[in-house]
């Protein structure tokens, strides 16, 4: 293979240093396809040739060089879009088309007023499929690379697959054959495949361009035609300059063990007004049943919620593990302060208005990250509300969302950007049934971020997945590296990310003043890394406690059995929209289903069991011993409607006898209210069967499952 081909092959890194050298010595702002040629001539890169003229006879002569038929193209960096701005010319046949073509576009430059502007002419490429390739750098991951359907209707059709640099030859294949527009390079319709290898190599030696010169901030190579025996070539470029602001990687490597673990608990701002924050934090360590020592501190002394309370944390004796401040945000940083100096090894922070609240708060954030720097004490929040631990009885936090649920262990960890909607997600899964092992919400992030939480409990023997509720981070290399950790441990990551688009972004930054980035490059990373992004917010914790707790398919096919035909309809809809598969039944399953069901019954997939067979004794359990014992089935979805009272609790037990046999992954979809059947609903629960209340979340879930990278199967195949 040729240098065009296989990438730079004469001294890569001095090549690369003279590309950036050269972009340091331009102007920020866009530029256009004649200076994107420039500036990136040293890669060799496969341009269409193009010959500069300064009249119609001179273009004339160029088309006769070239050879007819030409492109004329007017280039400038004030006009980025030549074909919106009518400069280019195409398919001129003749000296005349050539001359008239010429003078058009004389006119239009003027109209323009863009004086760097100059006529080119190009050769009319051959026939092929028009590619995009390029990169936009997101703040937090630095450049997400783009390939896909290209042309003029790039950003009509959207066809495009992203990934975060580097990008191999092999990666390159890859988000080719994820486009819609794969076939058409795949051989469509009895057309000869293209041979993709030479705009693969093409994307390999951008890619690490796009590493190389941080000051390149966008690039596009648009079209970039590949013909049918996969020869390139680049048709236009753009780029956009910017000053690069290189962005140190945060501190890593804390121990969260104090703060999640903690023997020894004191309340710095314990109110005996139970509805004030510092009375919260203490009556939810107490509810819980923390059992490690609990002091409150509160200038008064005393006697607070029945416990001694100290004036101040010098008169403890000892160094508490965790101090828990609830105080207003000024007062916070001095018992930060006093905290620091008194050794403690966890701080958490429940005050706002620090840096989300404007420029005093912001200043408040310097002060508090000056009392830790260079000691040994790590700060959860501030602007956050808390940090509550199953495993350990352990509720630092004064919402409202634990007040009389009991903690229920679990395998799930949650880590969250918003309090308000941790707590709503974490009522719903207690009251139905199911817990959460650990959970904490990051605040502002002002030490410890998403990936220091996210990297520390996917270490934990207890963690079996991890859910995220996401806004943004303001270090995306530590968190793609956290998210790699996770994977690597077998630890599944369900995140679900908000401010993905442009308001949304607004309403994260006003929020906790969280880095959102792209909503793209998030998807990207994500992927990427192998972690499921969640669509809908409450079905968070579902999806992250089906993939932490219910084993994993073998492959895609899904059999739906139901109480209603309706719903079996409407569910294997849903299946097939999810990209899985509707599983066929062999032979020797529908001849045993039809000495199971009622002679009208039909065997086929969705199933639907009938009324009569519903109510009628084991015939629930039978079926889907059946279903799930037949080798072309993977996953089974159950689907039940107005079971309700003690038929509730018959059939809840007959599918979770039957579930514990098969070892095949059962998932529930329970339709009628949770009031007639809730005692059925339990006790599929307590088998460690998830019930979801919609069976698109339930397909959703399935799908997560189905998609799980190996290497993300859970540590146990069930809880």
């Amino acid at each position: 293979m040729t240098a065009q081909t296989t990438g730079i092959t004469a001294d890569t890194d001095a090549v690369l240093a003279g590309v950036r050298a050269e972009v340091r010595r331009r102007r920020p702002g866009g530029v256009g396809e004649g200076s994107a040629r420039e500036l990136l001539a040293p890669l060799g890169l496969p341009f269409v040739s193009a010959e500069e003229v300064d009249s119609a006879d001179e273009a004339v002569a160029a088309a006769r060089r070239s050879g007819f038929p030409v492109v004329l193209k007017a280039v400038s960096d004030a006009v980025l879009h030549k074909s919106d701005a009518g400069l280019v010319e195409l398919d001129l046949g003749t000296a005349e088309a050539v001359r008239e073509a010429h003078g058009r576009l004389v006119g239009r430059i003027a109209a323009t007023g863009a004086a760097d502007a100059r006529v080119v002419v190009q050769p009319m490429v051959g026939a092929g499929t028009d590619l995009i390739l390029g990169w936009v750098r997101d703040p937090a991951f630095g450049p997400v690379f783009v390939a896909g359907l290209g042309g003029v209707t790039v950003e009509l059709f959207r066809d495009v697959a992203r990934r975060i640099a580097p990008v191999t030859a092999a990666e390159a294949h890859g988000l080719l054959r994820s486009l819609t527009c794969w076939p058409l390079l795949a051989g469509f319709r009895g057309a000869p495949a293209v041979d993709t290898a030479e705009f693969c190599a093409l994307v390999a030696r951008v890619s690490a361009l796009a590493l190389a010169v941080p000051e390149l901030a966008e690039l596009d190579l648009n079209p970039v035609r590949i013909s049918a025996d996969g020869r390139c070539t680049v048709l236009d470029a753009r780029a956009v300059i910017e000053q690069s602001a290189e962005v140190a990687s945060r501190r890593s490597g804390f121990d969260l063990g104090a703060l999640v673990r903690p023997g020894c608990v004191a309340v710095v701002g314990a109110s005996r007004d139970a509805s004030r924050p510092g009375g919260r934090v203490l009556a939810a360590l107490r509810e819980h049943g923390f059992a490690g020592h609990l002091h409150p501190v509160n200038p008064a002394g005393g006697e607070i919620a029945g416990l001694p309370a100290v004036s101040s944390l010098a008169e403890l004796g000892h160094v508490p593990d965790l101090v828990c401040v609830a105080l207003r945000a000024e007062a916070s940083v001095e018992a930060v302060g006093e905290c620091v100096r008194s050794g403690v090894p966890a701080v958490i922070v429940y005050a706002s208005g620090f840096g989300e609240a404007g420029a005093a708060g912001k200043a408040l954030d310097t002060r508090l990250l000056a009392e830790v720097a260079g000691s040994g004490t790590i700060v959860c929040g501030p602007n956050t509300i808390g940090v509550v631990s199953s495993h350990h009885r352990m509720a630092a936090t004064f919402s409202q969302a634990v007040h009389g649920l009991p903690l229920r262990v679990s395998g799930t960890c949650l880590v969250a950007q918003s309090g308000a909607v941790a707590g709503s997600l974490v009522s719903r899964e207690l009251a139905d049934g199911y817990g959460i092992g650990d959970w904490v919400t990051v605040g502002n992030q002002l030490q410890l971020d998403v990936a220091d939480y996210l990297e520390y409990y996917a270490g934990l023997e207890t963690t079996r997945s991890v859910a995220v509720f996401l806004e943004g981070v303001p270090d995306g290399r530590r968190f793609r590296r956290a998210l790699a950790a996770a994977r690597e441990r077998g630890v599944p990551v369900a995140v679900f990310k908000t401010g993905v688009t442009e308001a949304g972004s607004r309403a994260v930054s006003s929020h906790s003043g969280a880095l959102a980035g792209s909503g793209e490059a998030y998807r990207a990373v994500l992927a990427q890394e192998g972690a499921v992004q969640v669509a809908e917010m409450t079905n968070l914790l579902e999806i992250a406690w089906t993939l932490g707790h219910t084993p994993r398919p073998a492959g895609r096919r899904v059999a739906v059995v139901t109480t209603s035909g309706g719903a079996g309809s409407a569910t294997a809809d849903l299946v097939e929209g999810a990209a899985l598969v509707p599983a066929v039944f062999g032979e020797r399953t529908r001849s045993r289903l039809a000495e199971v069901l009622p002679g009208f019954a039909n065997v086929d997939n969705p199933l639907d069991v009938t009324a009569e067979g519903a109510f009628a004794e084991g015939v629930v359990r039978r079926v889907v011993e059946l279903v799930a014992a037949d080798d072309g089935v993977d996953l089974v979805c159950v689907v039940l409607t107005s079971i309700t009272g003690p038929d509730a609790v018959r059939v809840a037990r007959q599918i979770a006898e039957a579930a514990d046999g098969g070892g095949k992954p059962v998932l529930v979809s329970w339709l009628v209210a949770r009031s007639l059947a809730e005692d059925g609903m339990s006790v599929l629960a307590e088998r460690g069967l998830r019930v979801f209340t919609e069976p698109a979340r339930m397909v959703a879930a399935a799908a997560a499952l189905a998609s799980c990278p190996a290497s993300t199967h859970p540590r146990s195949a069930c809880a």
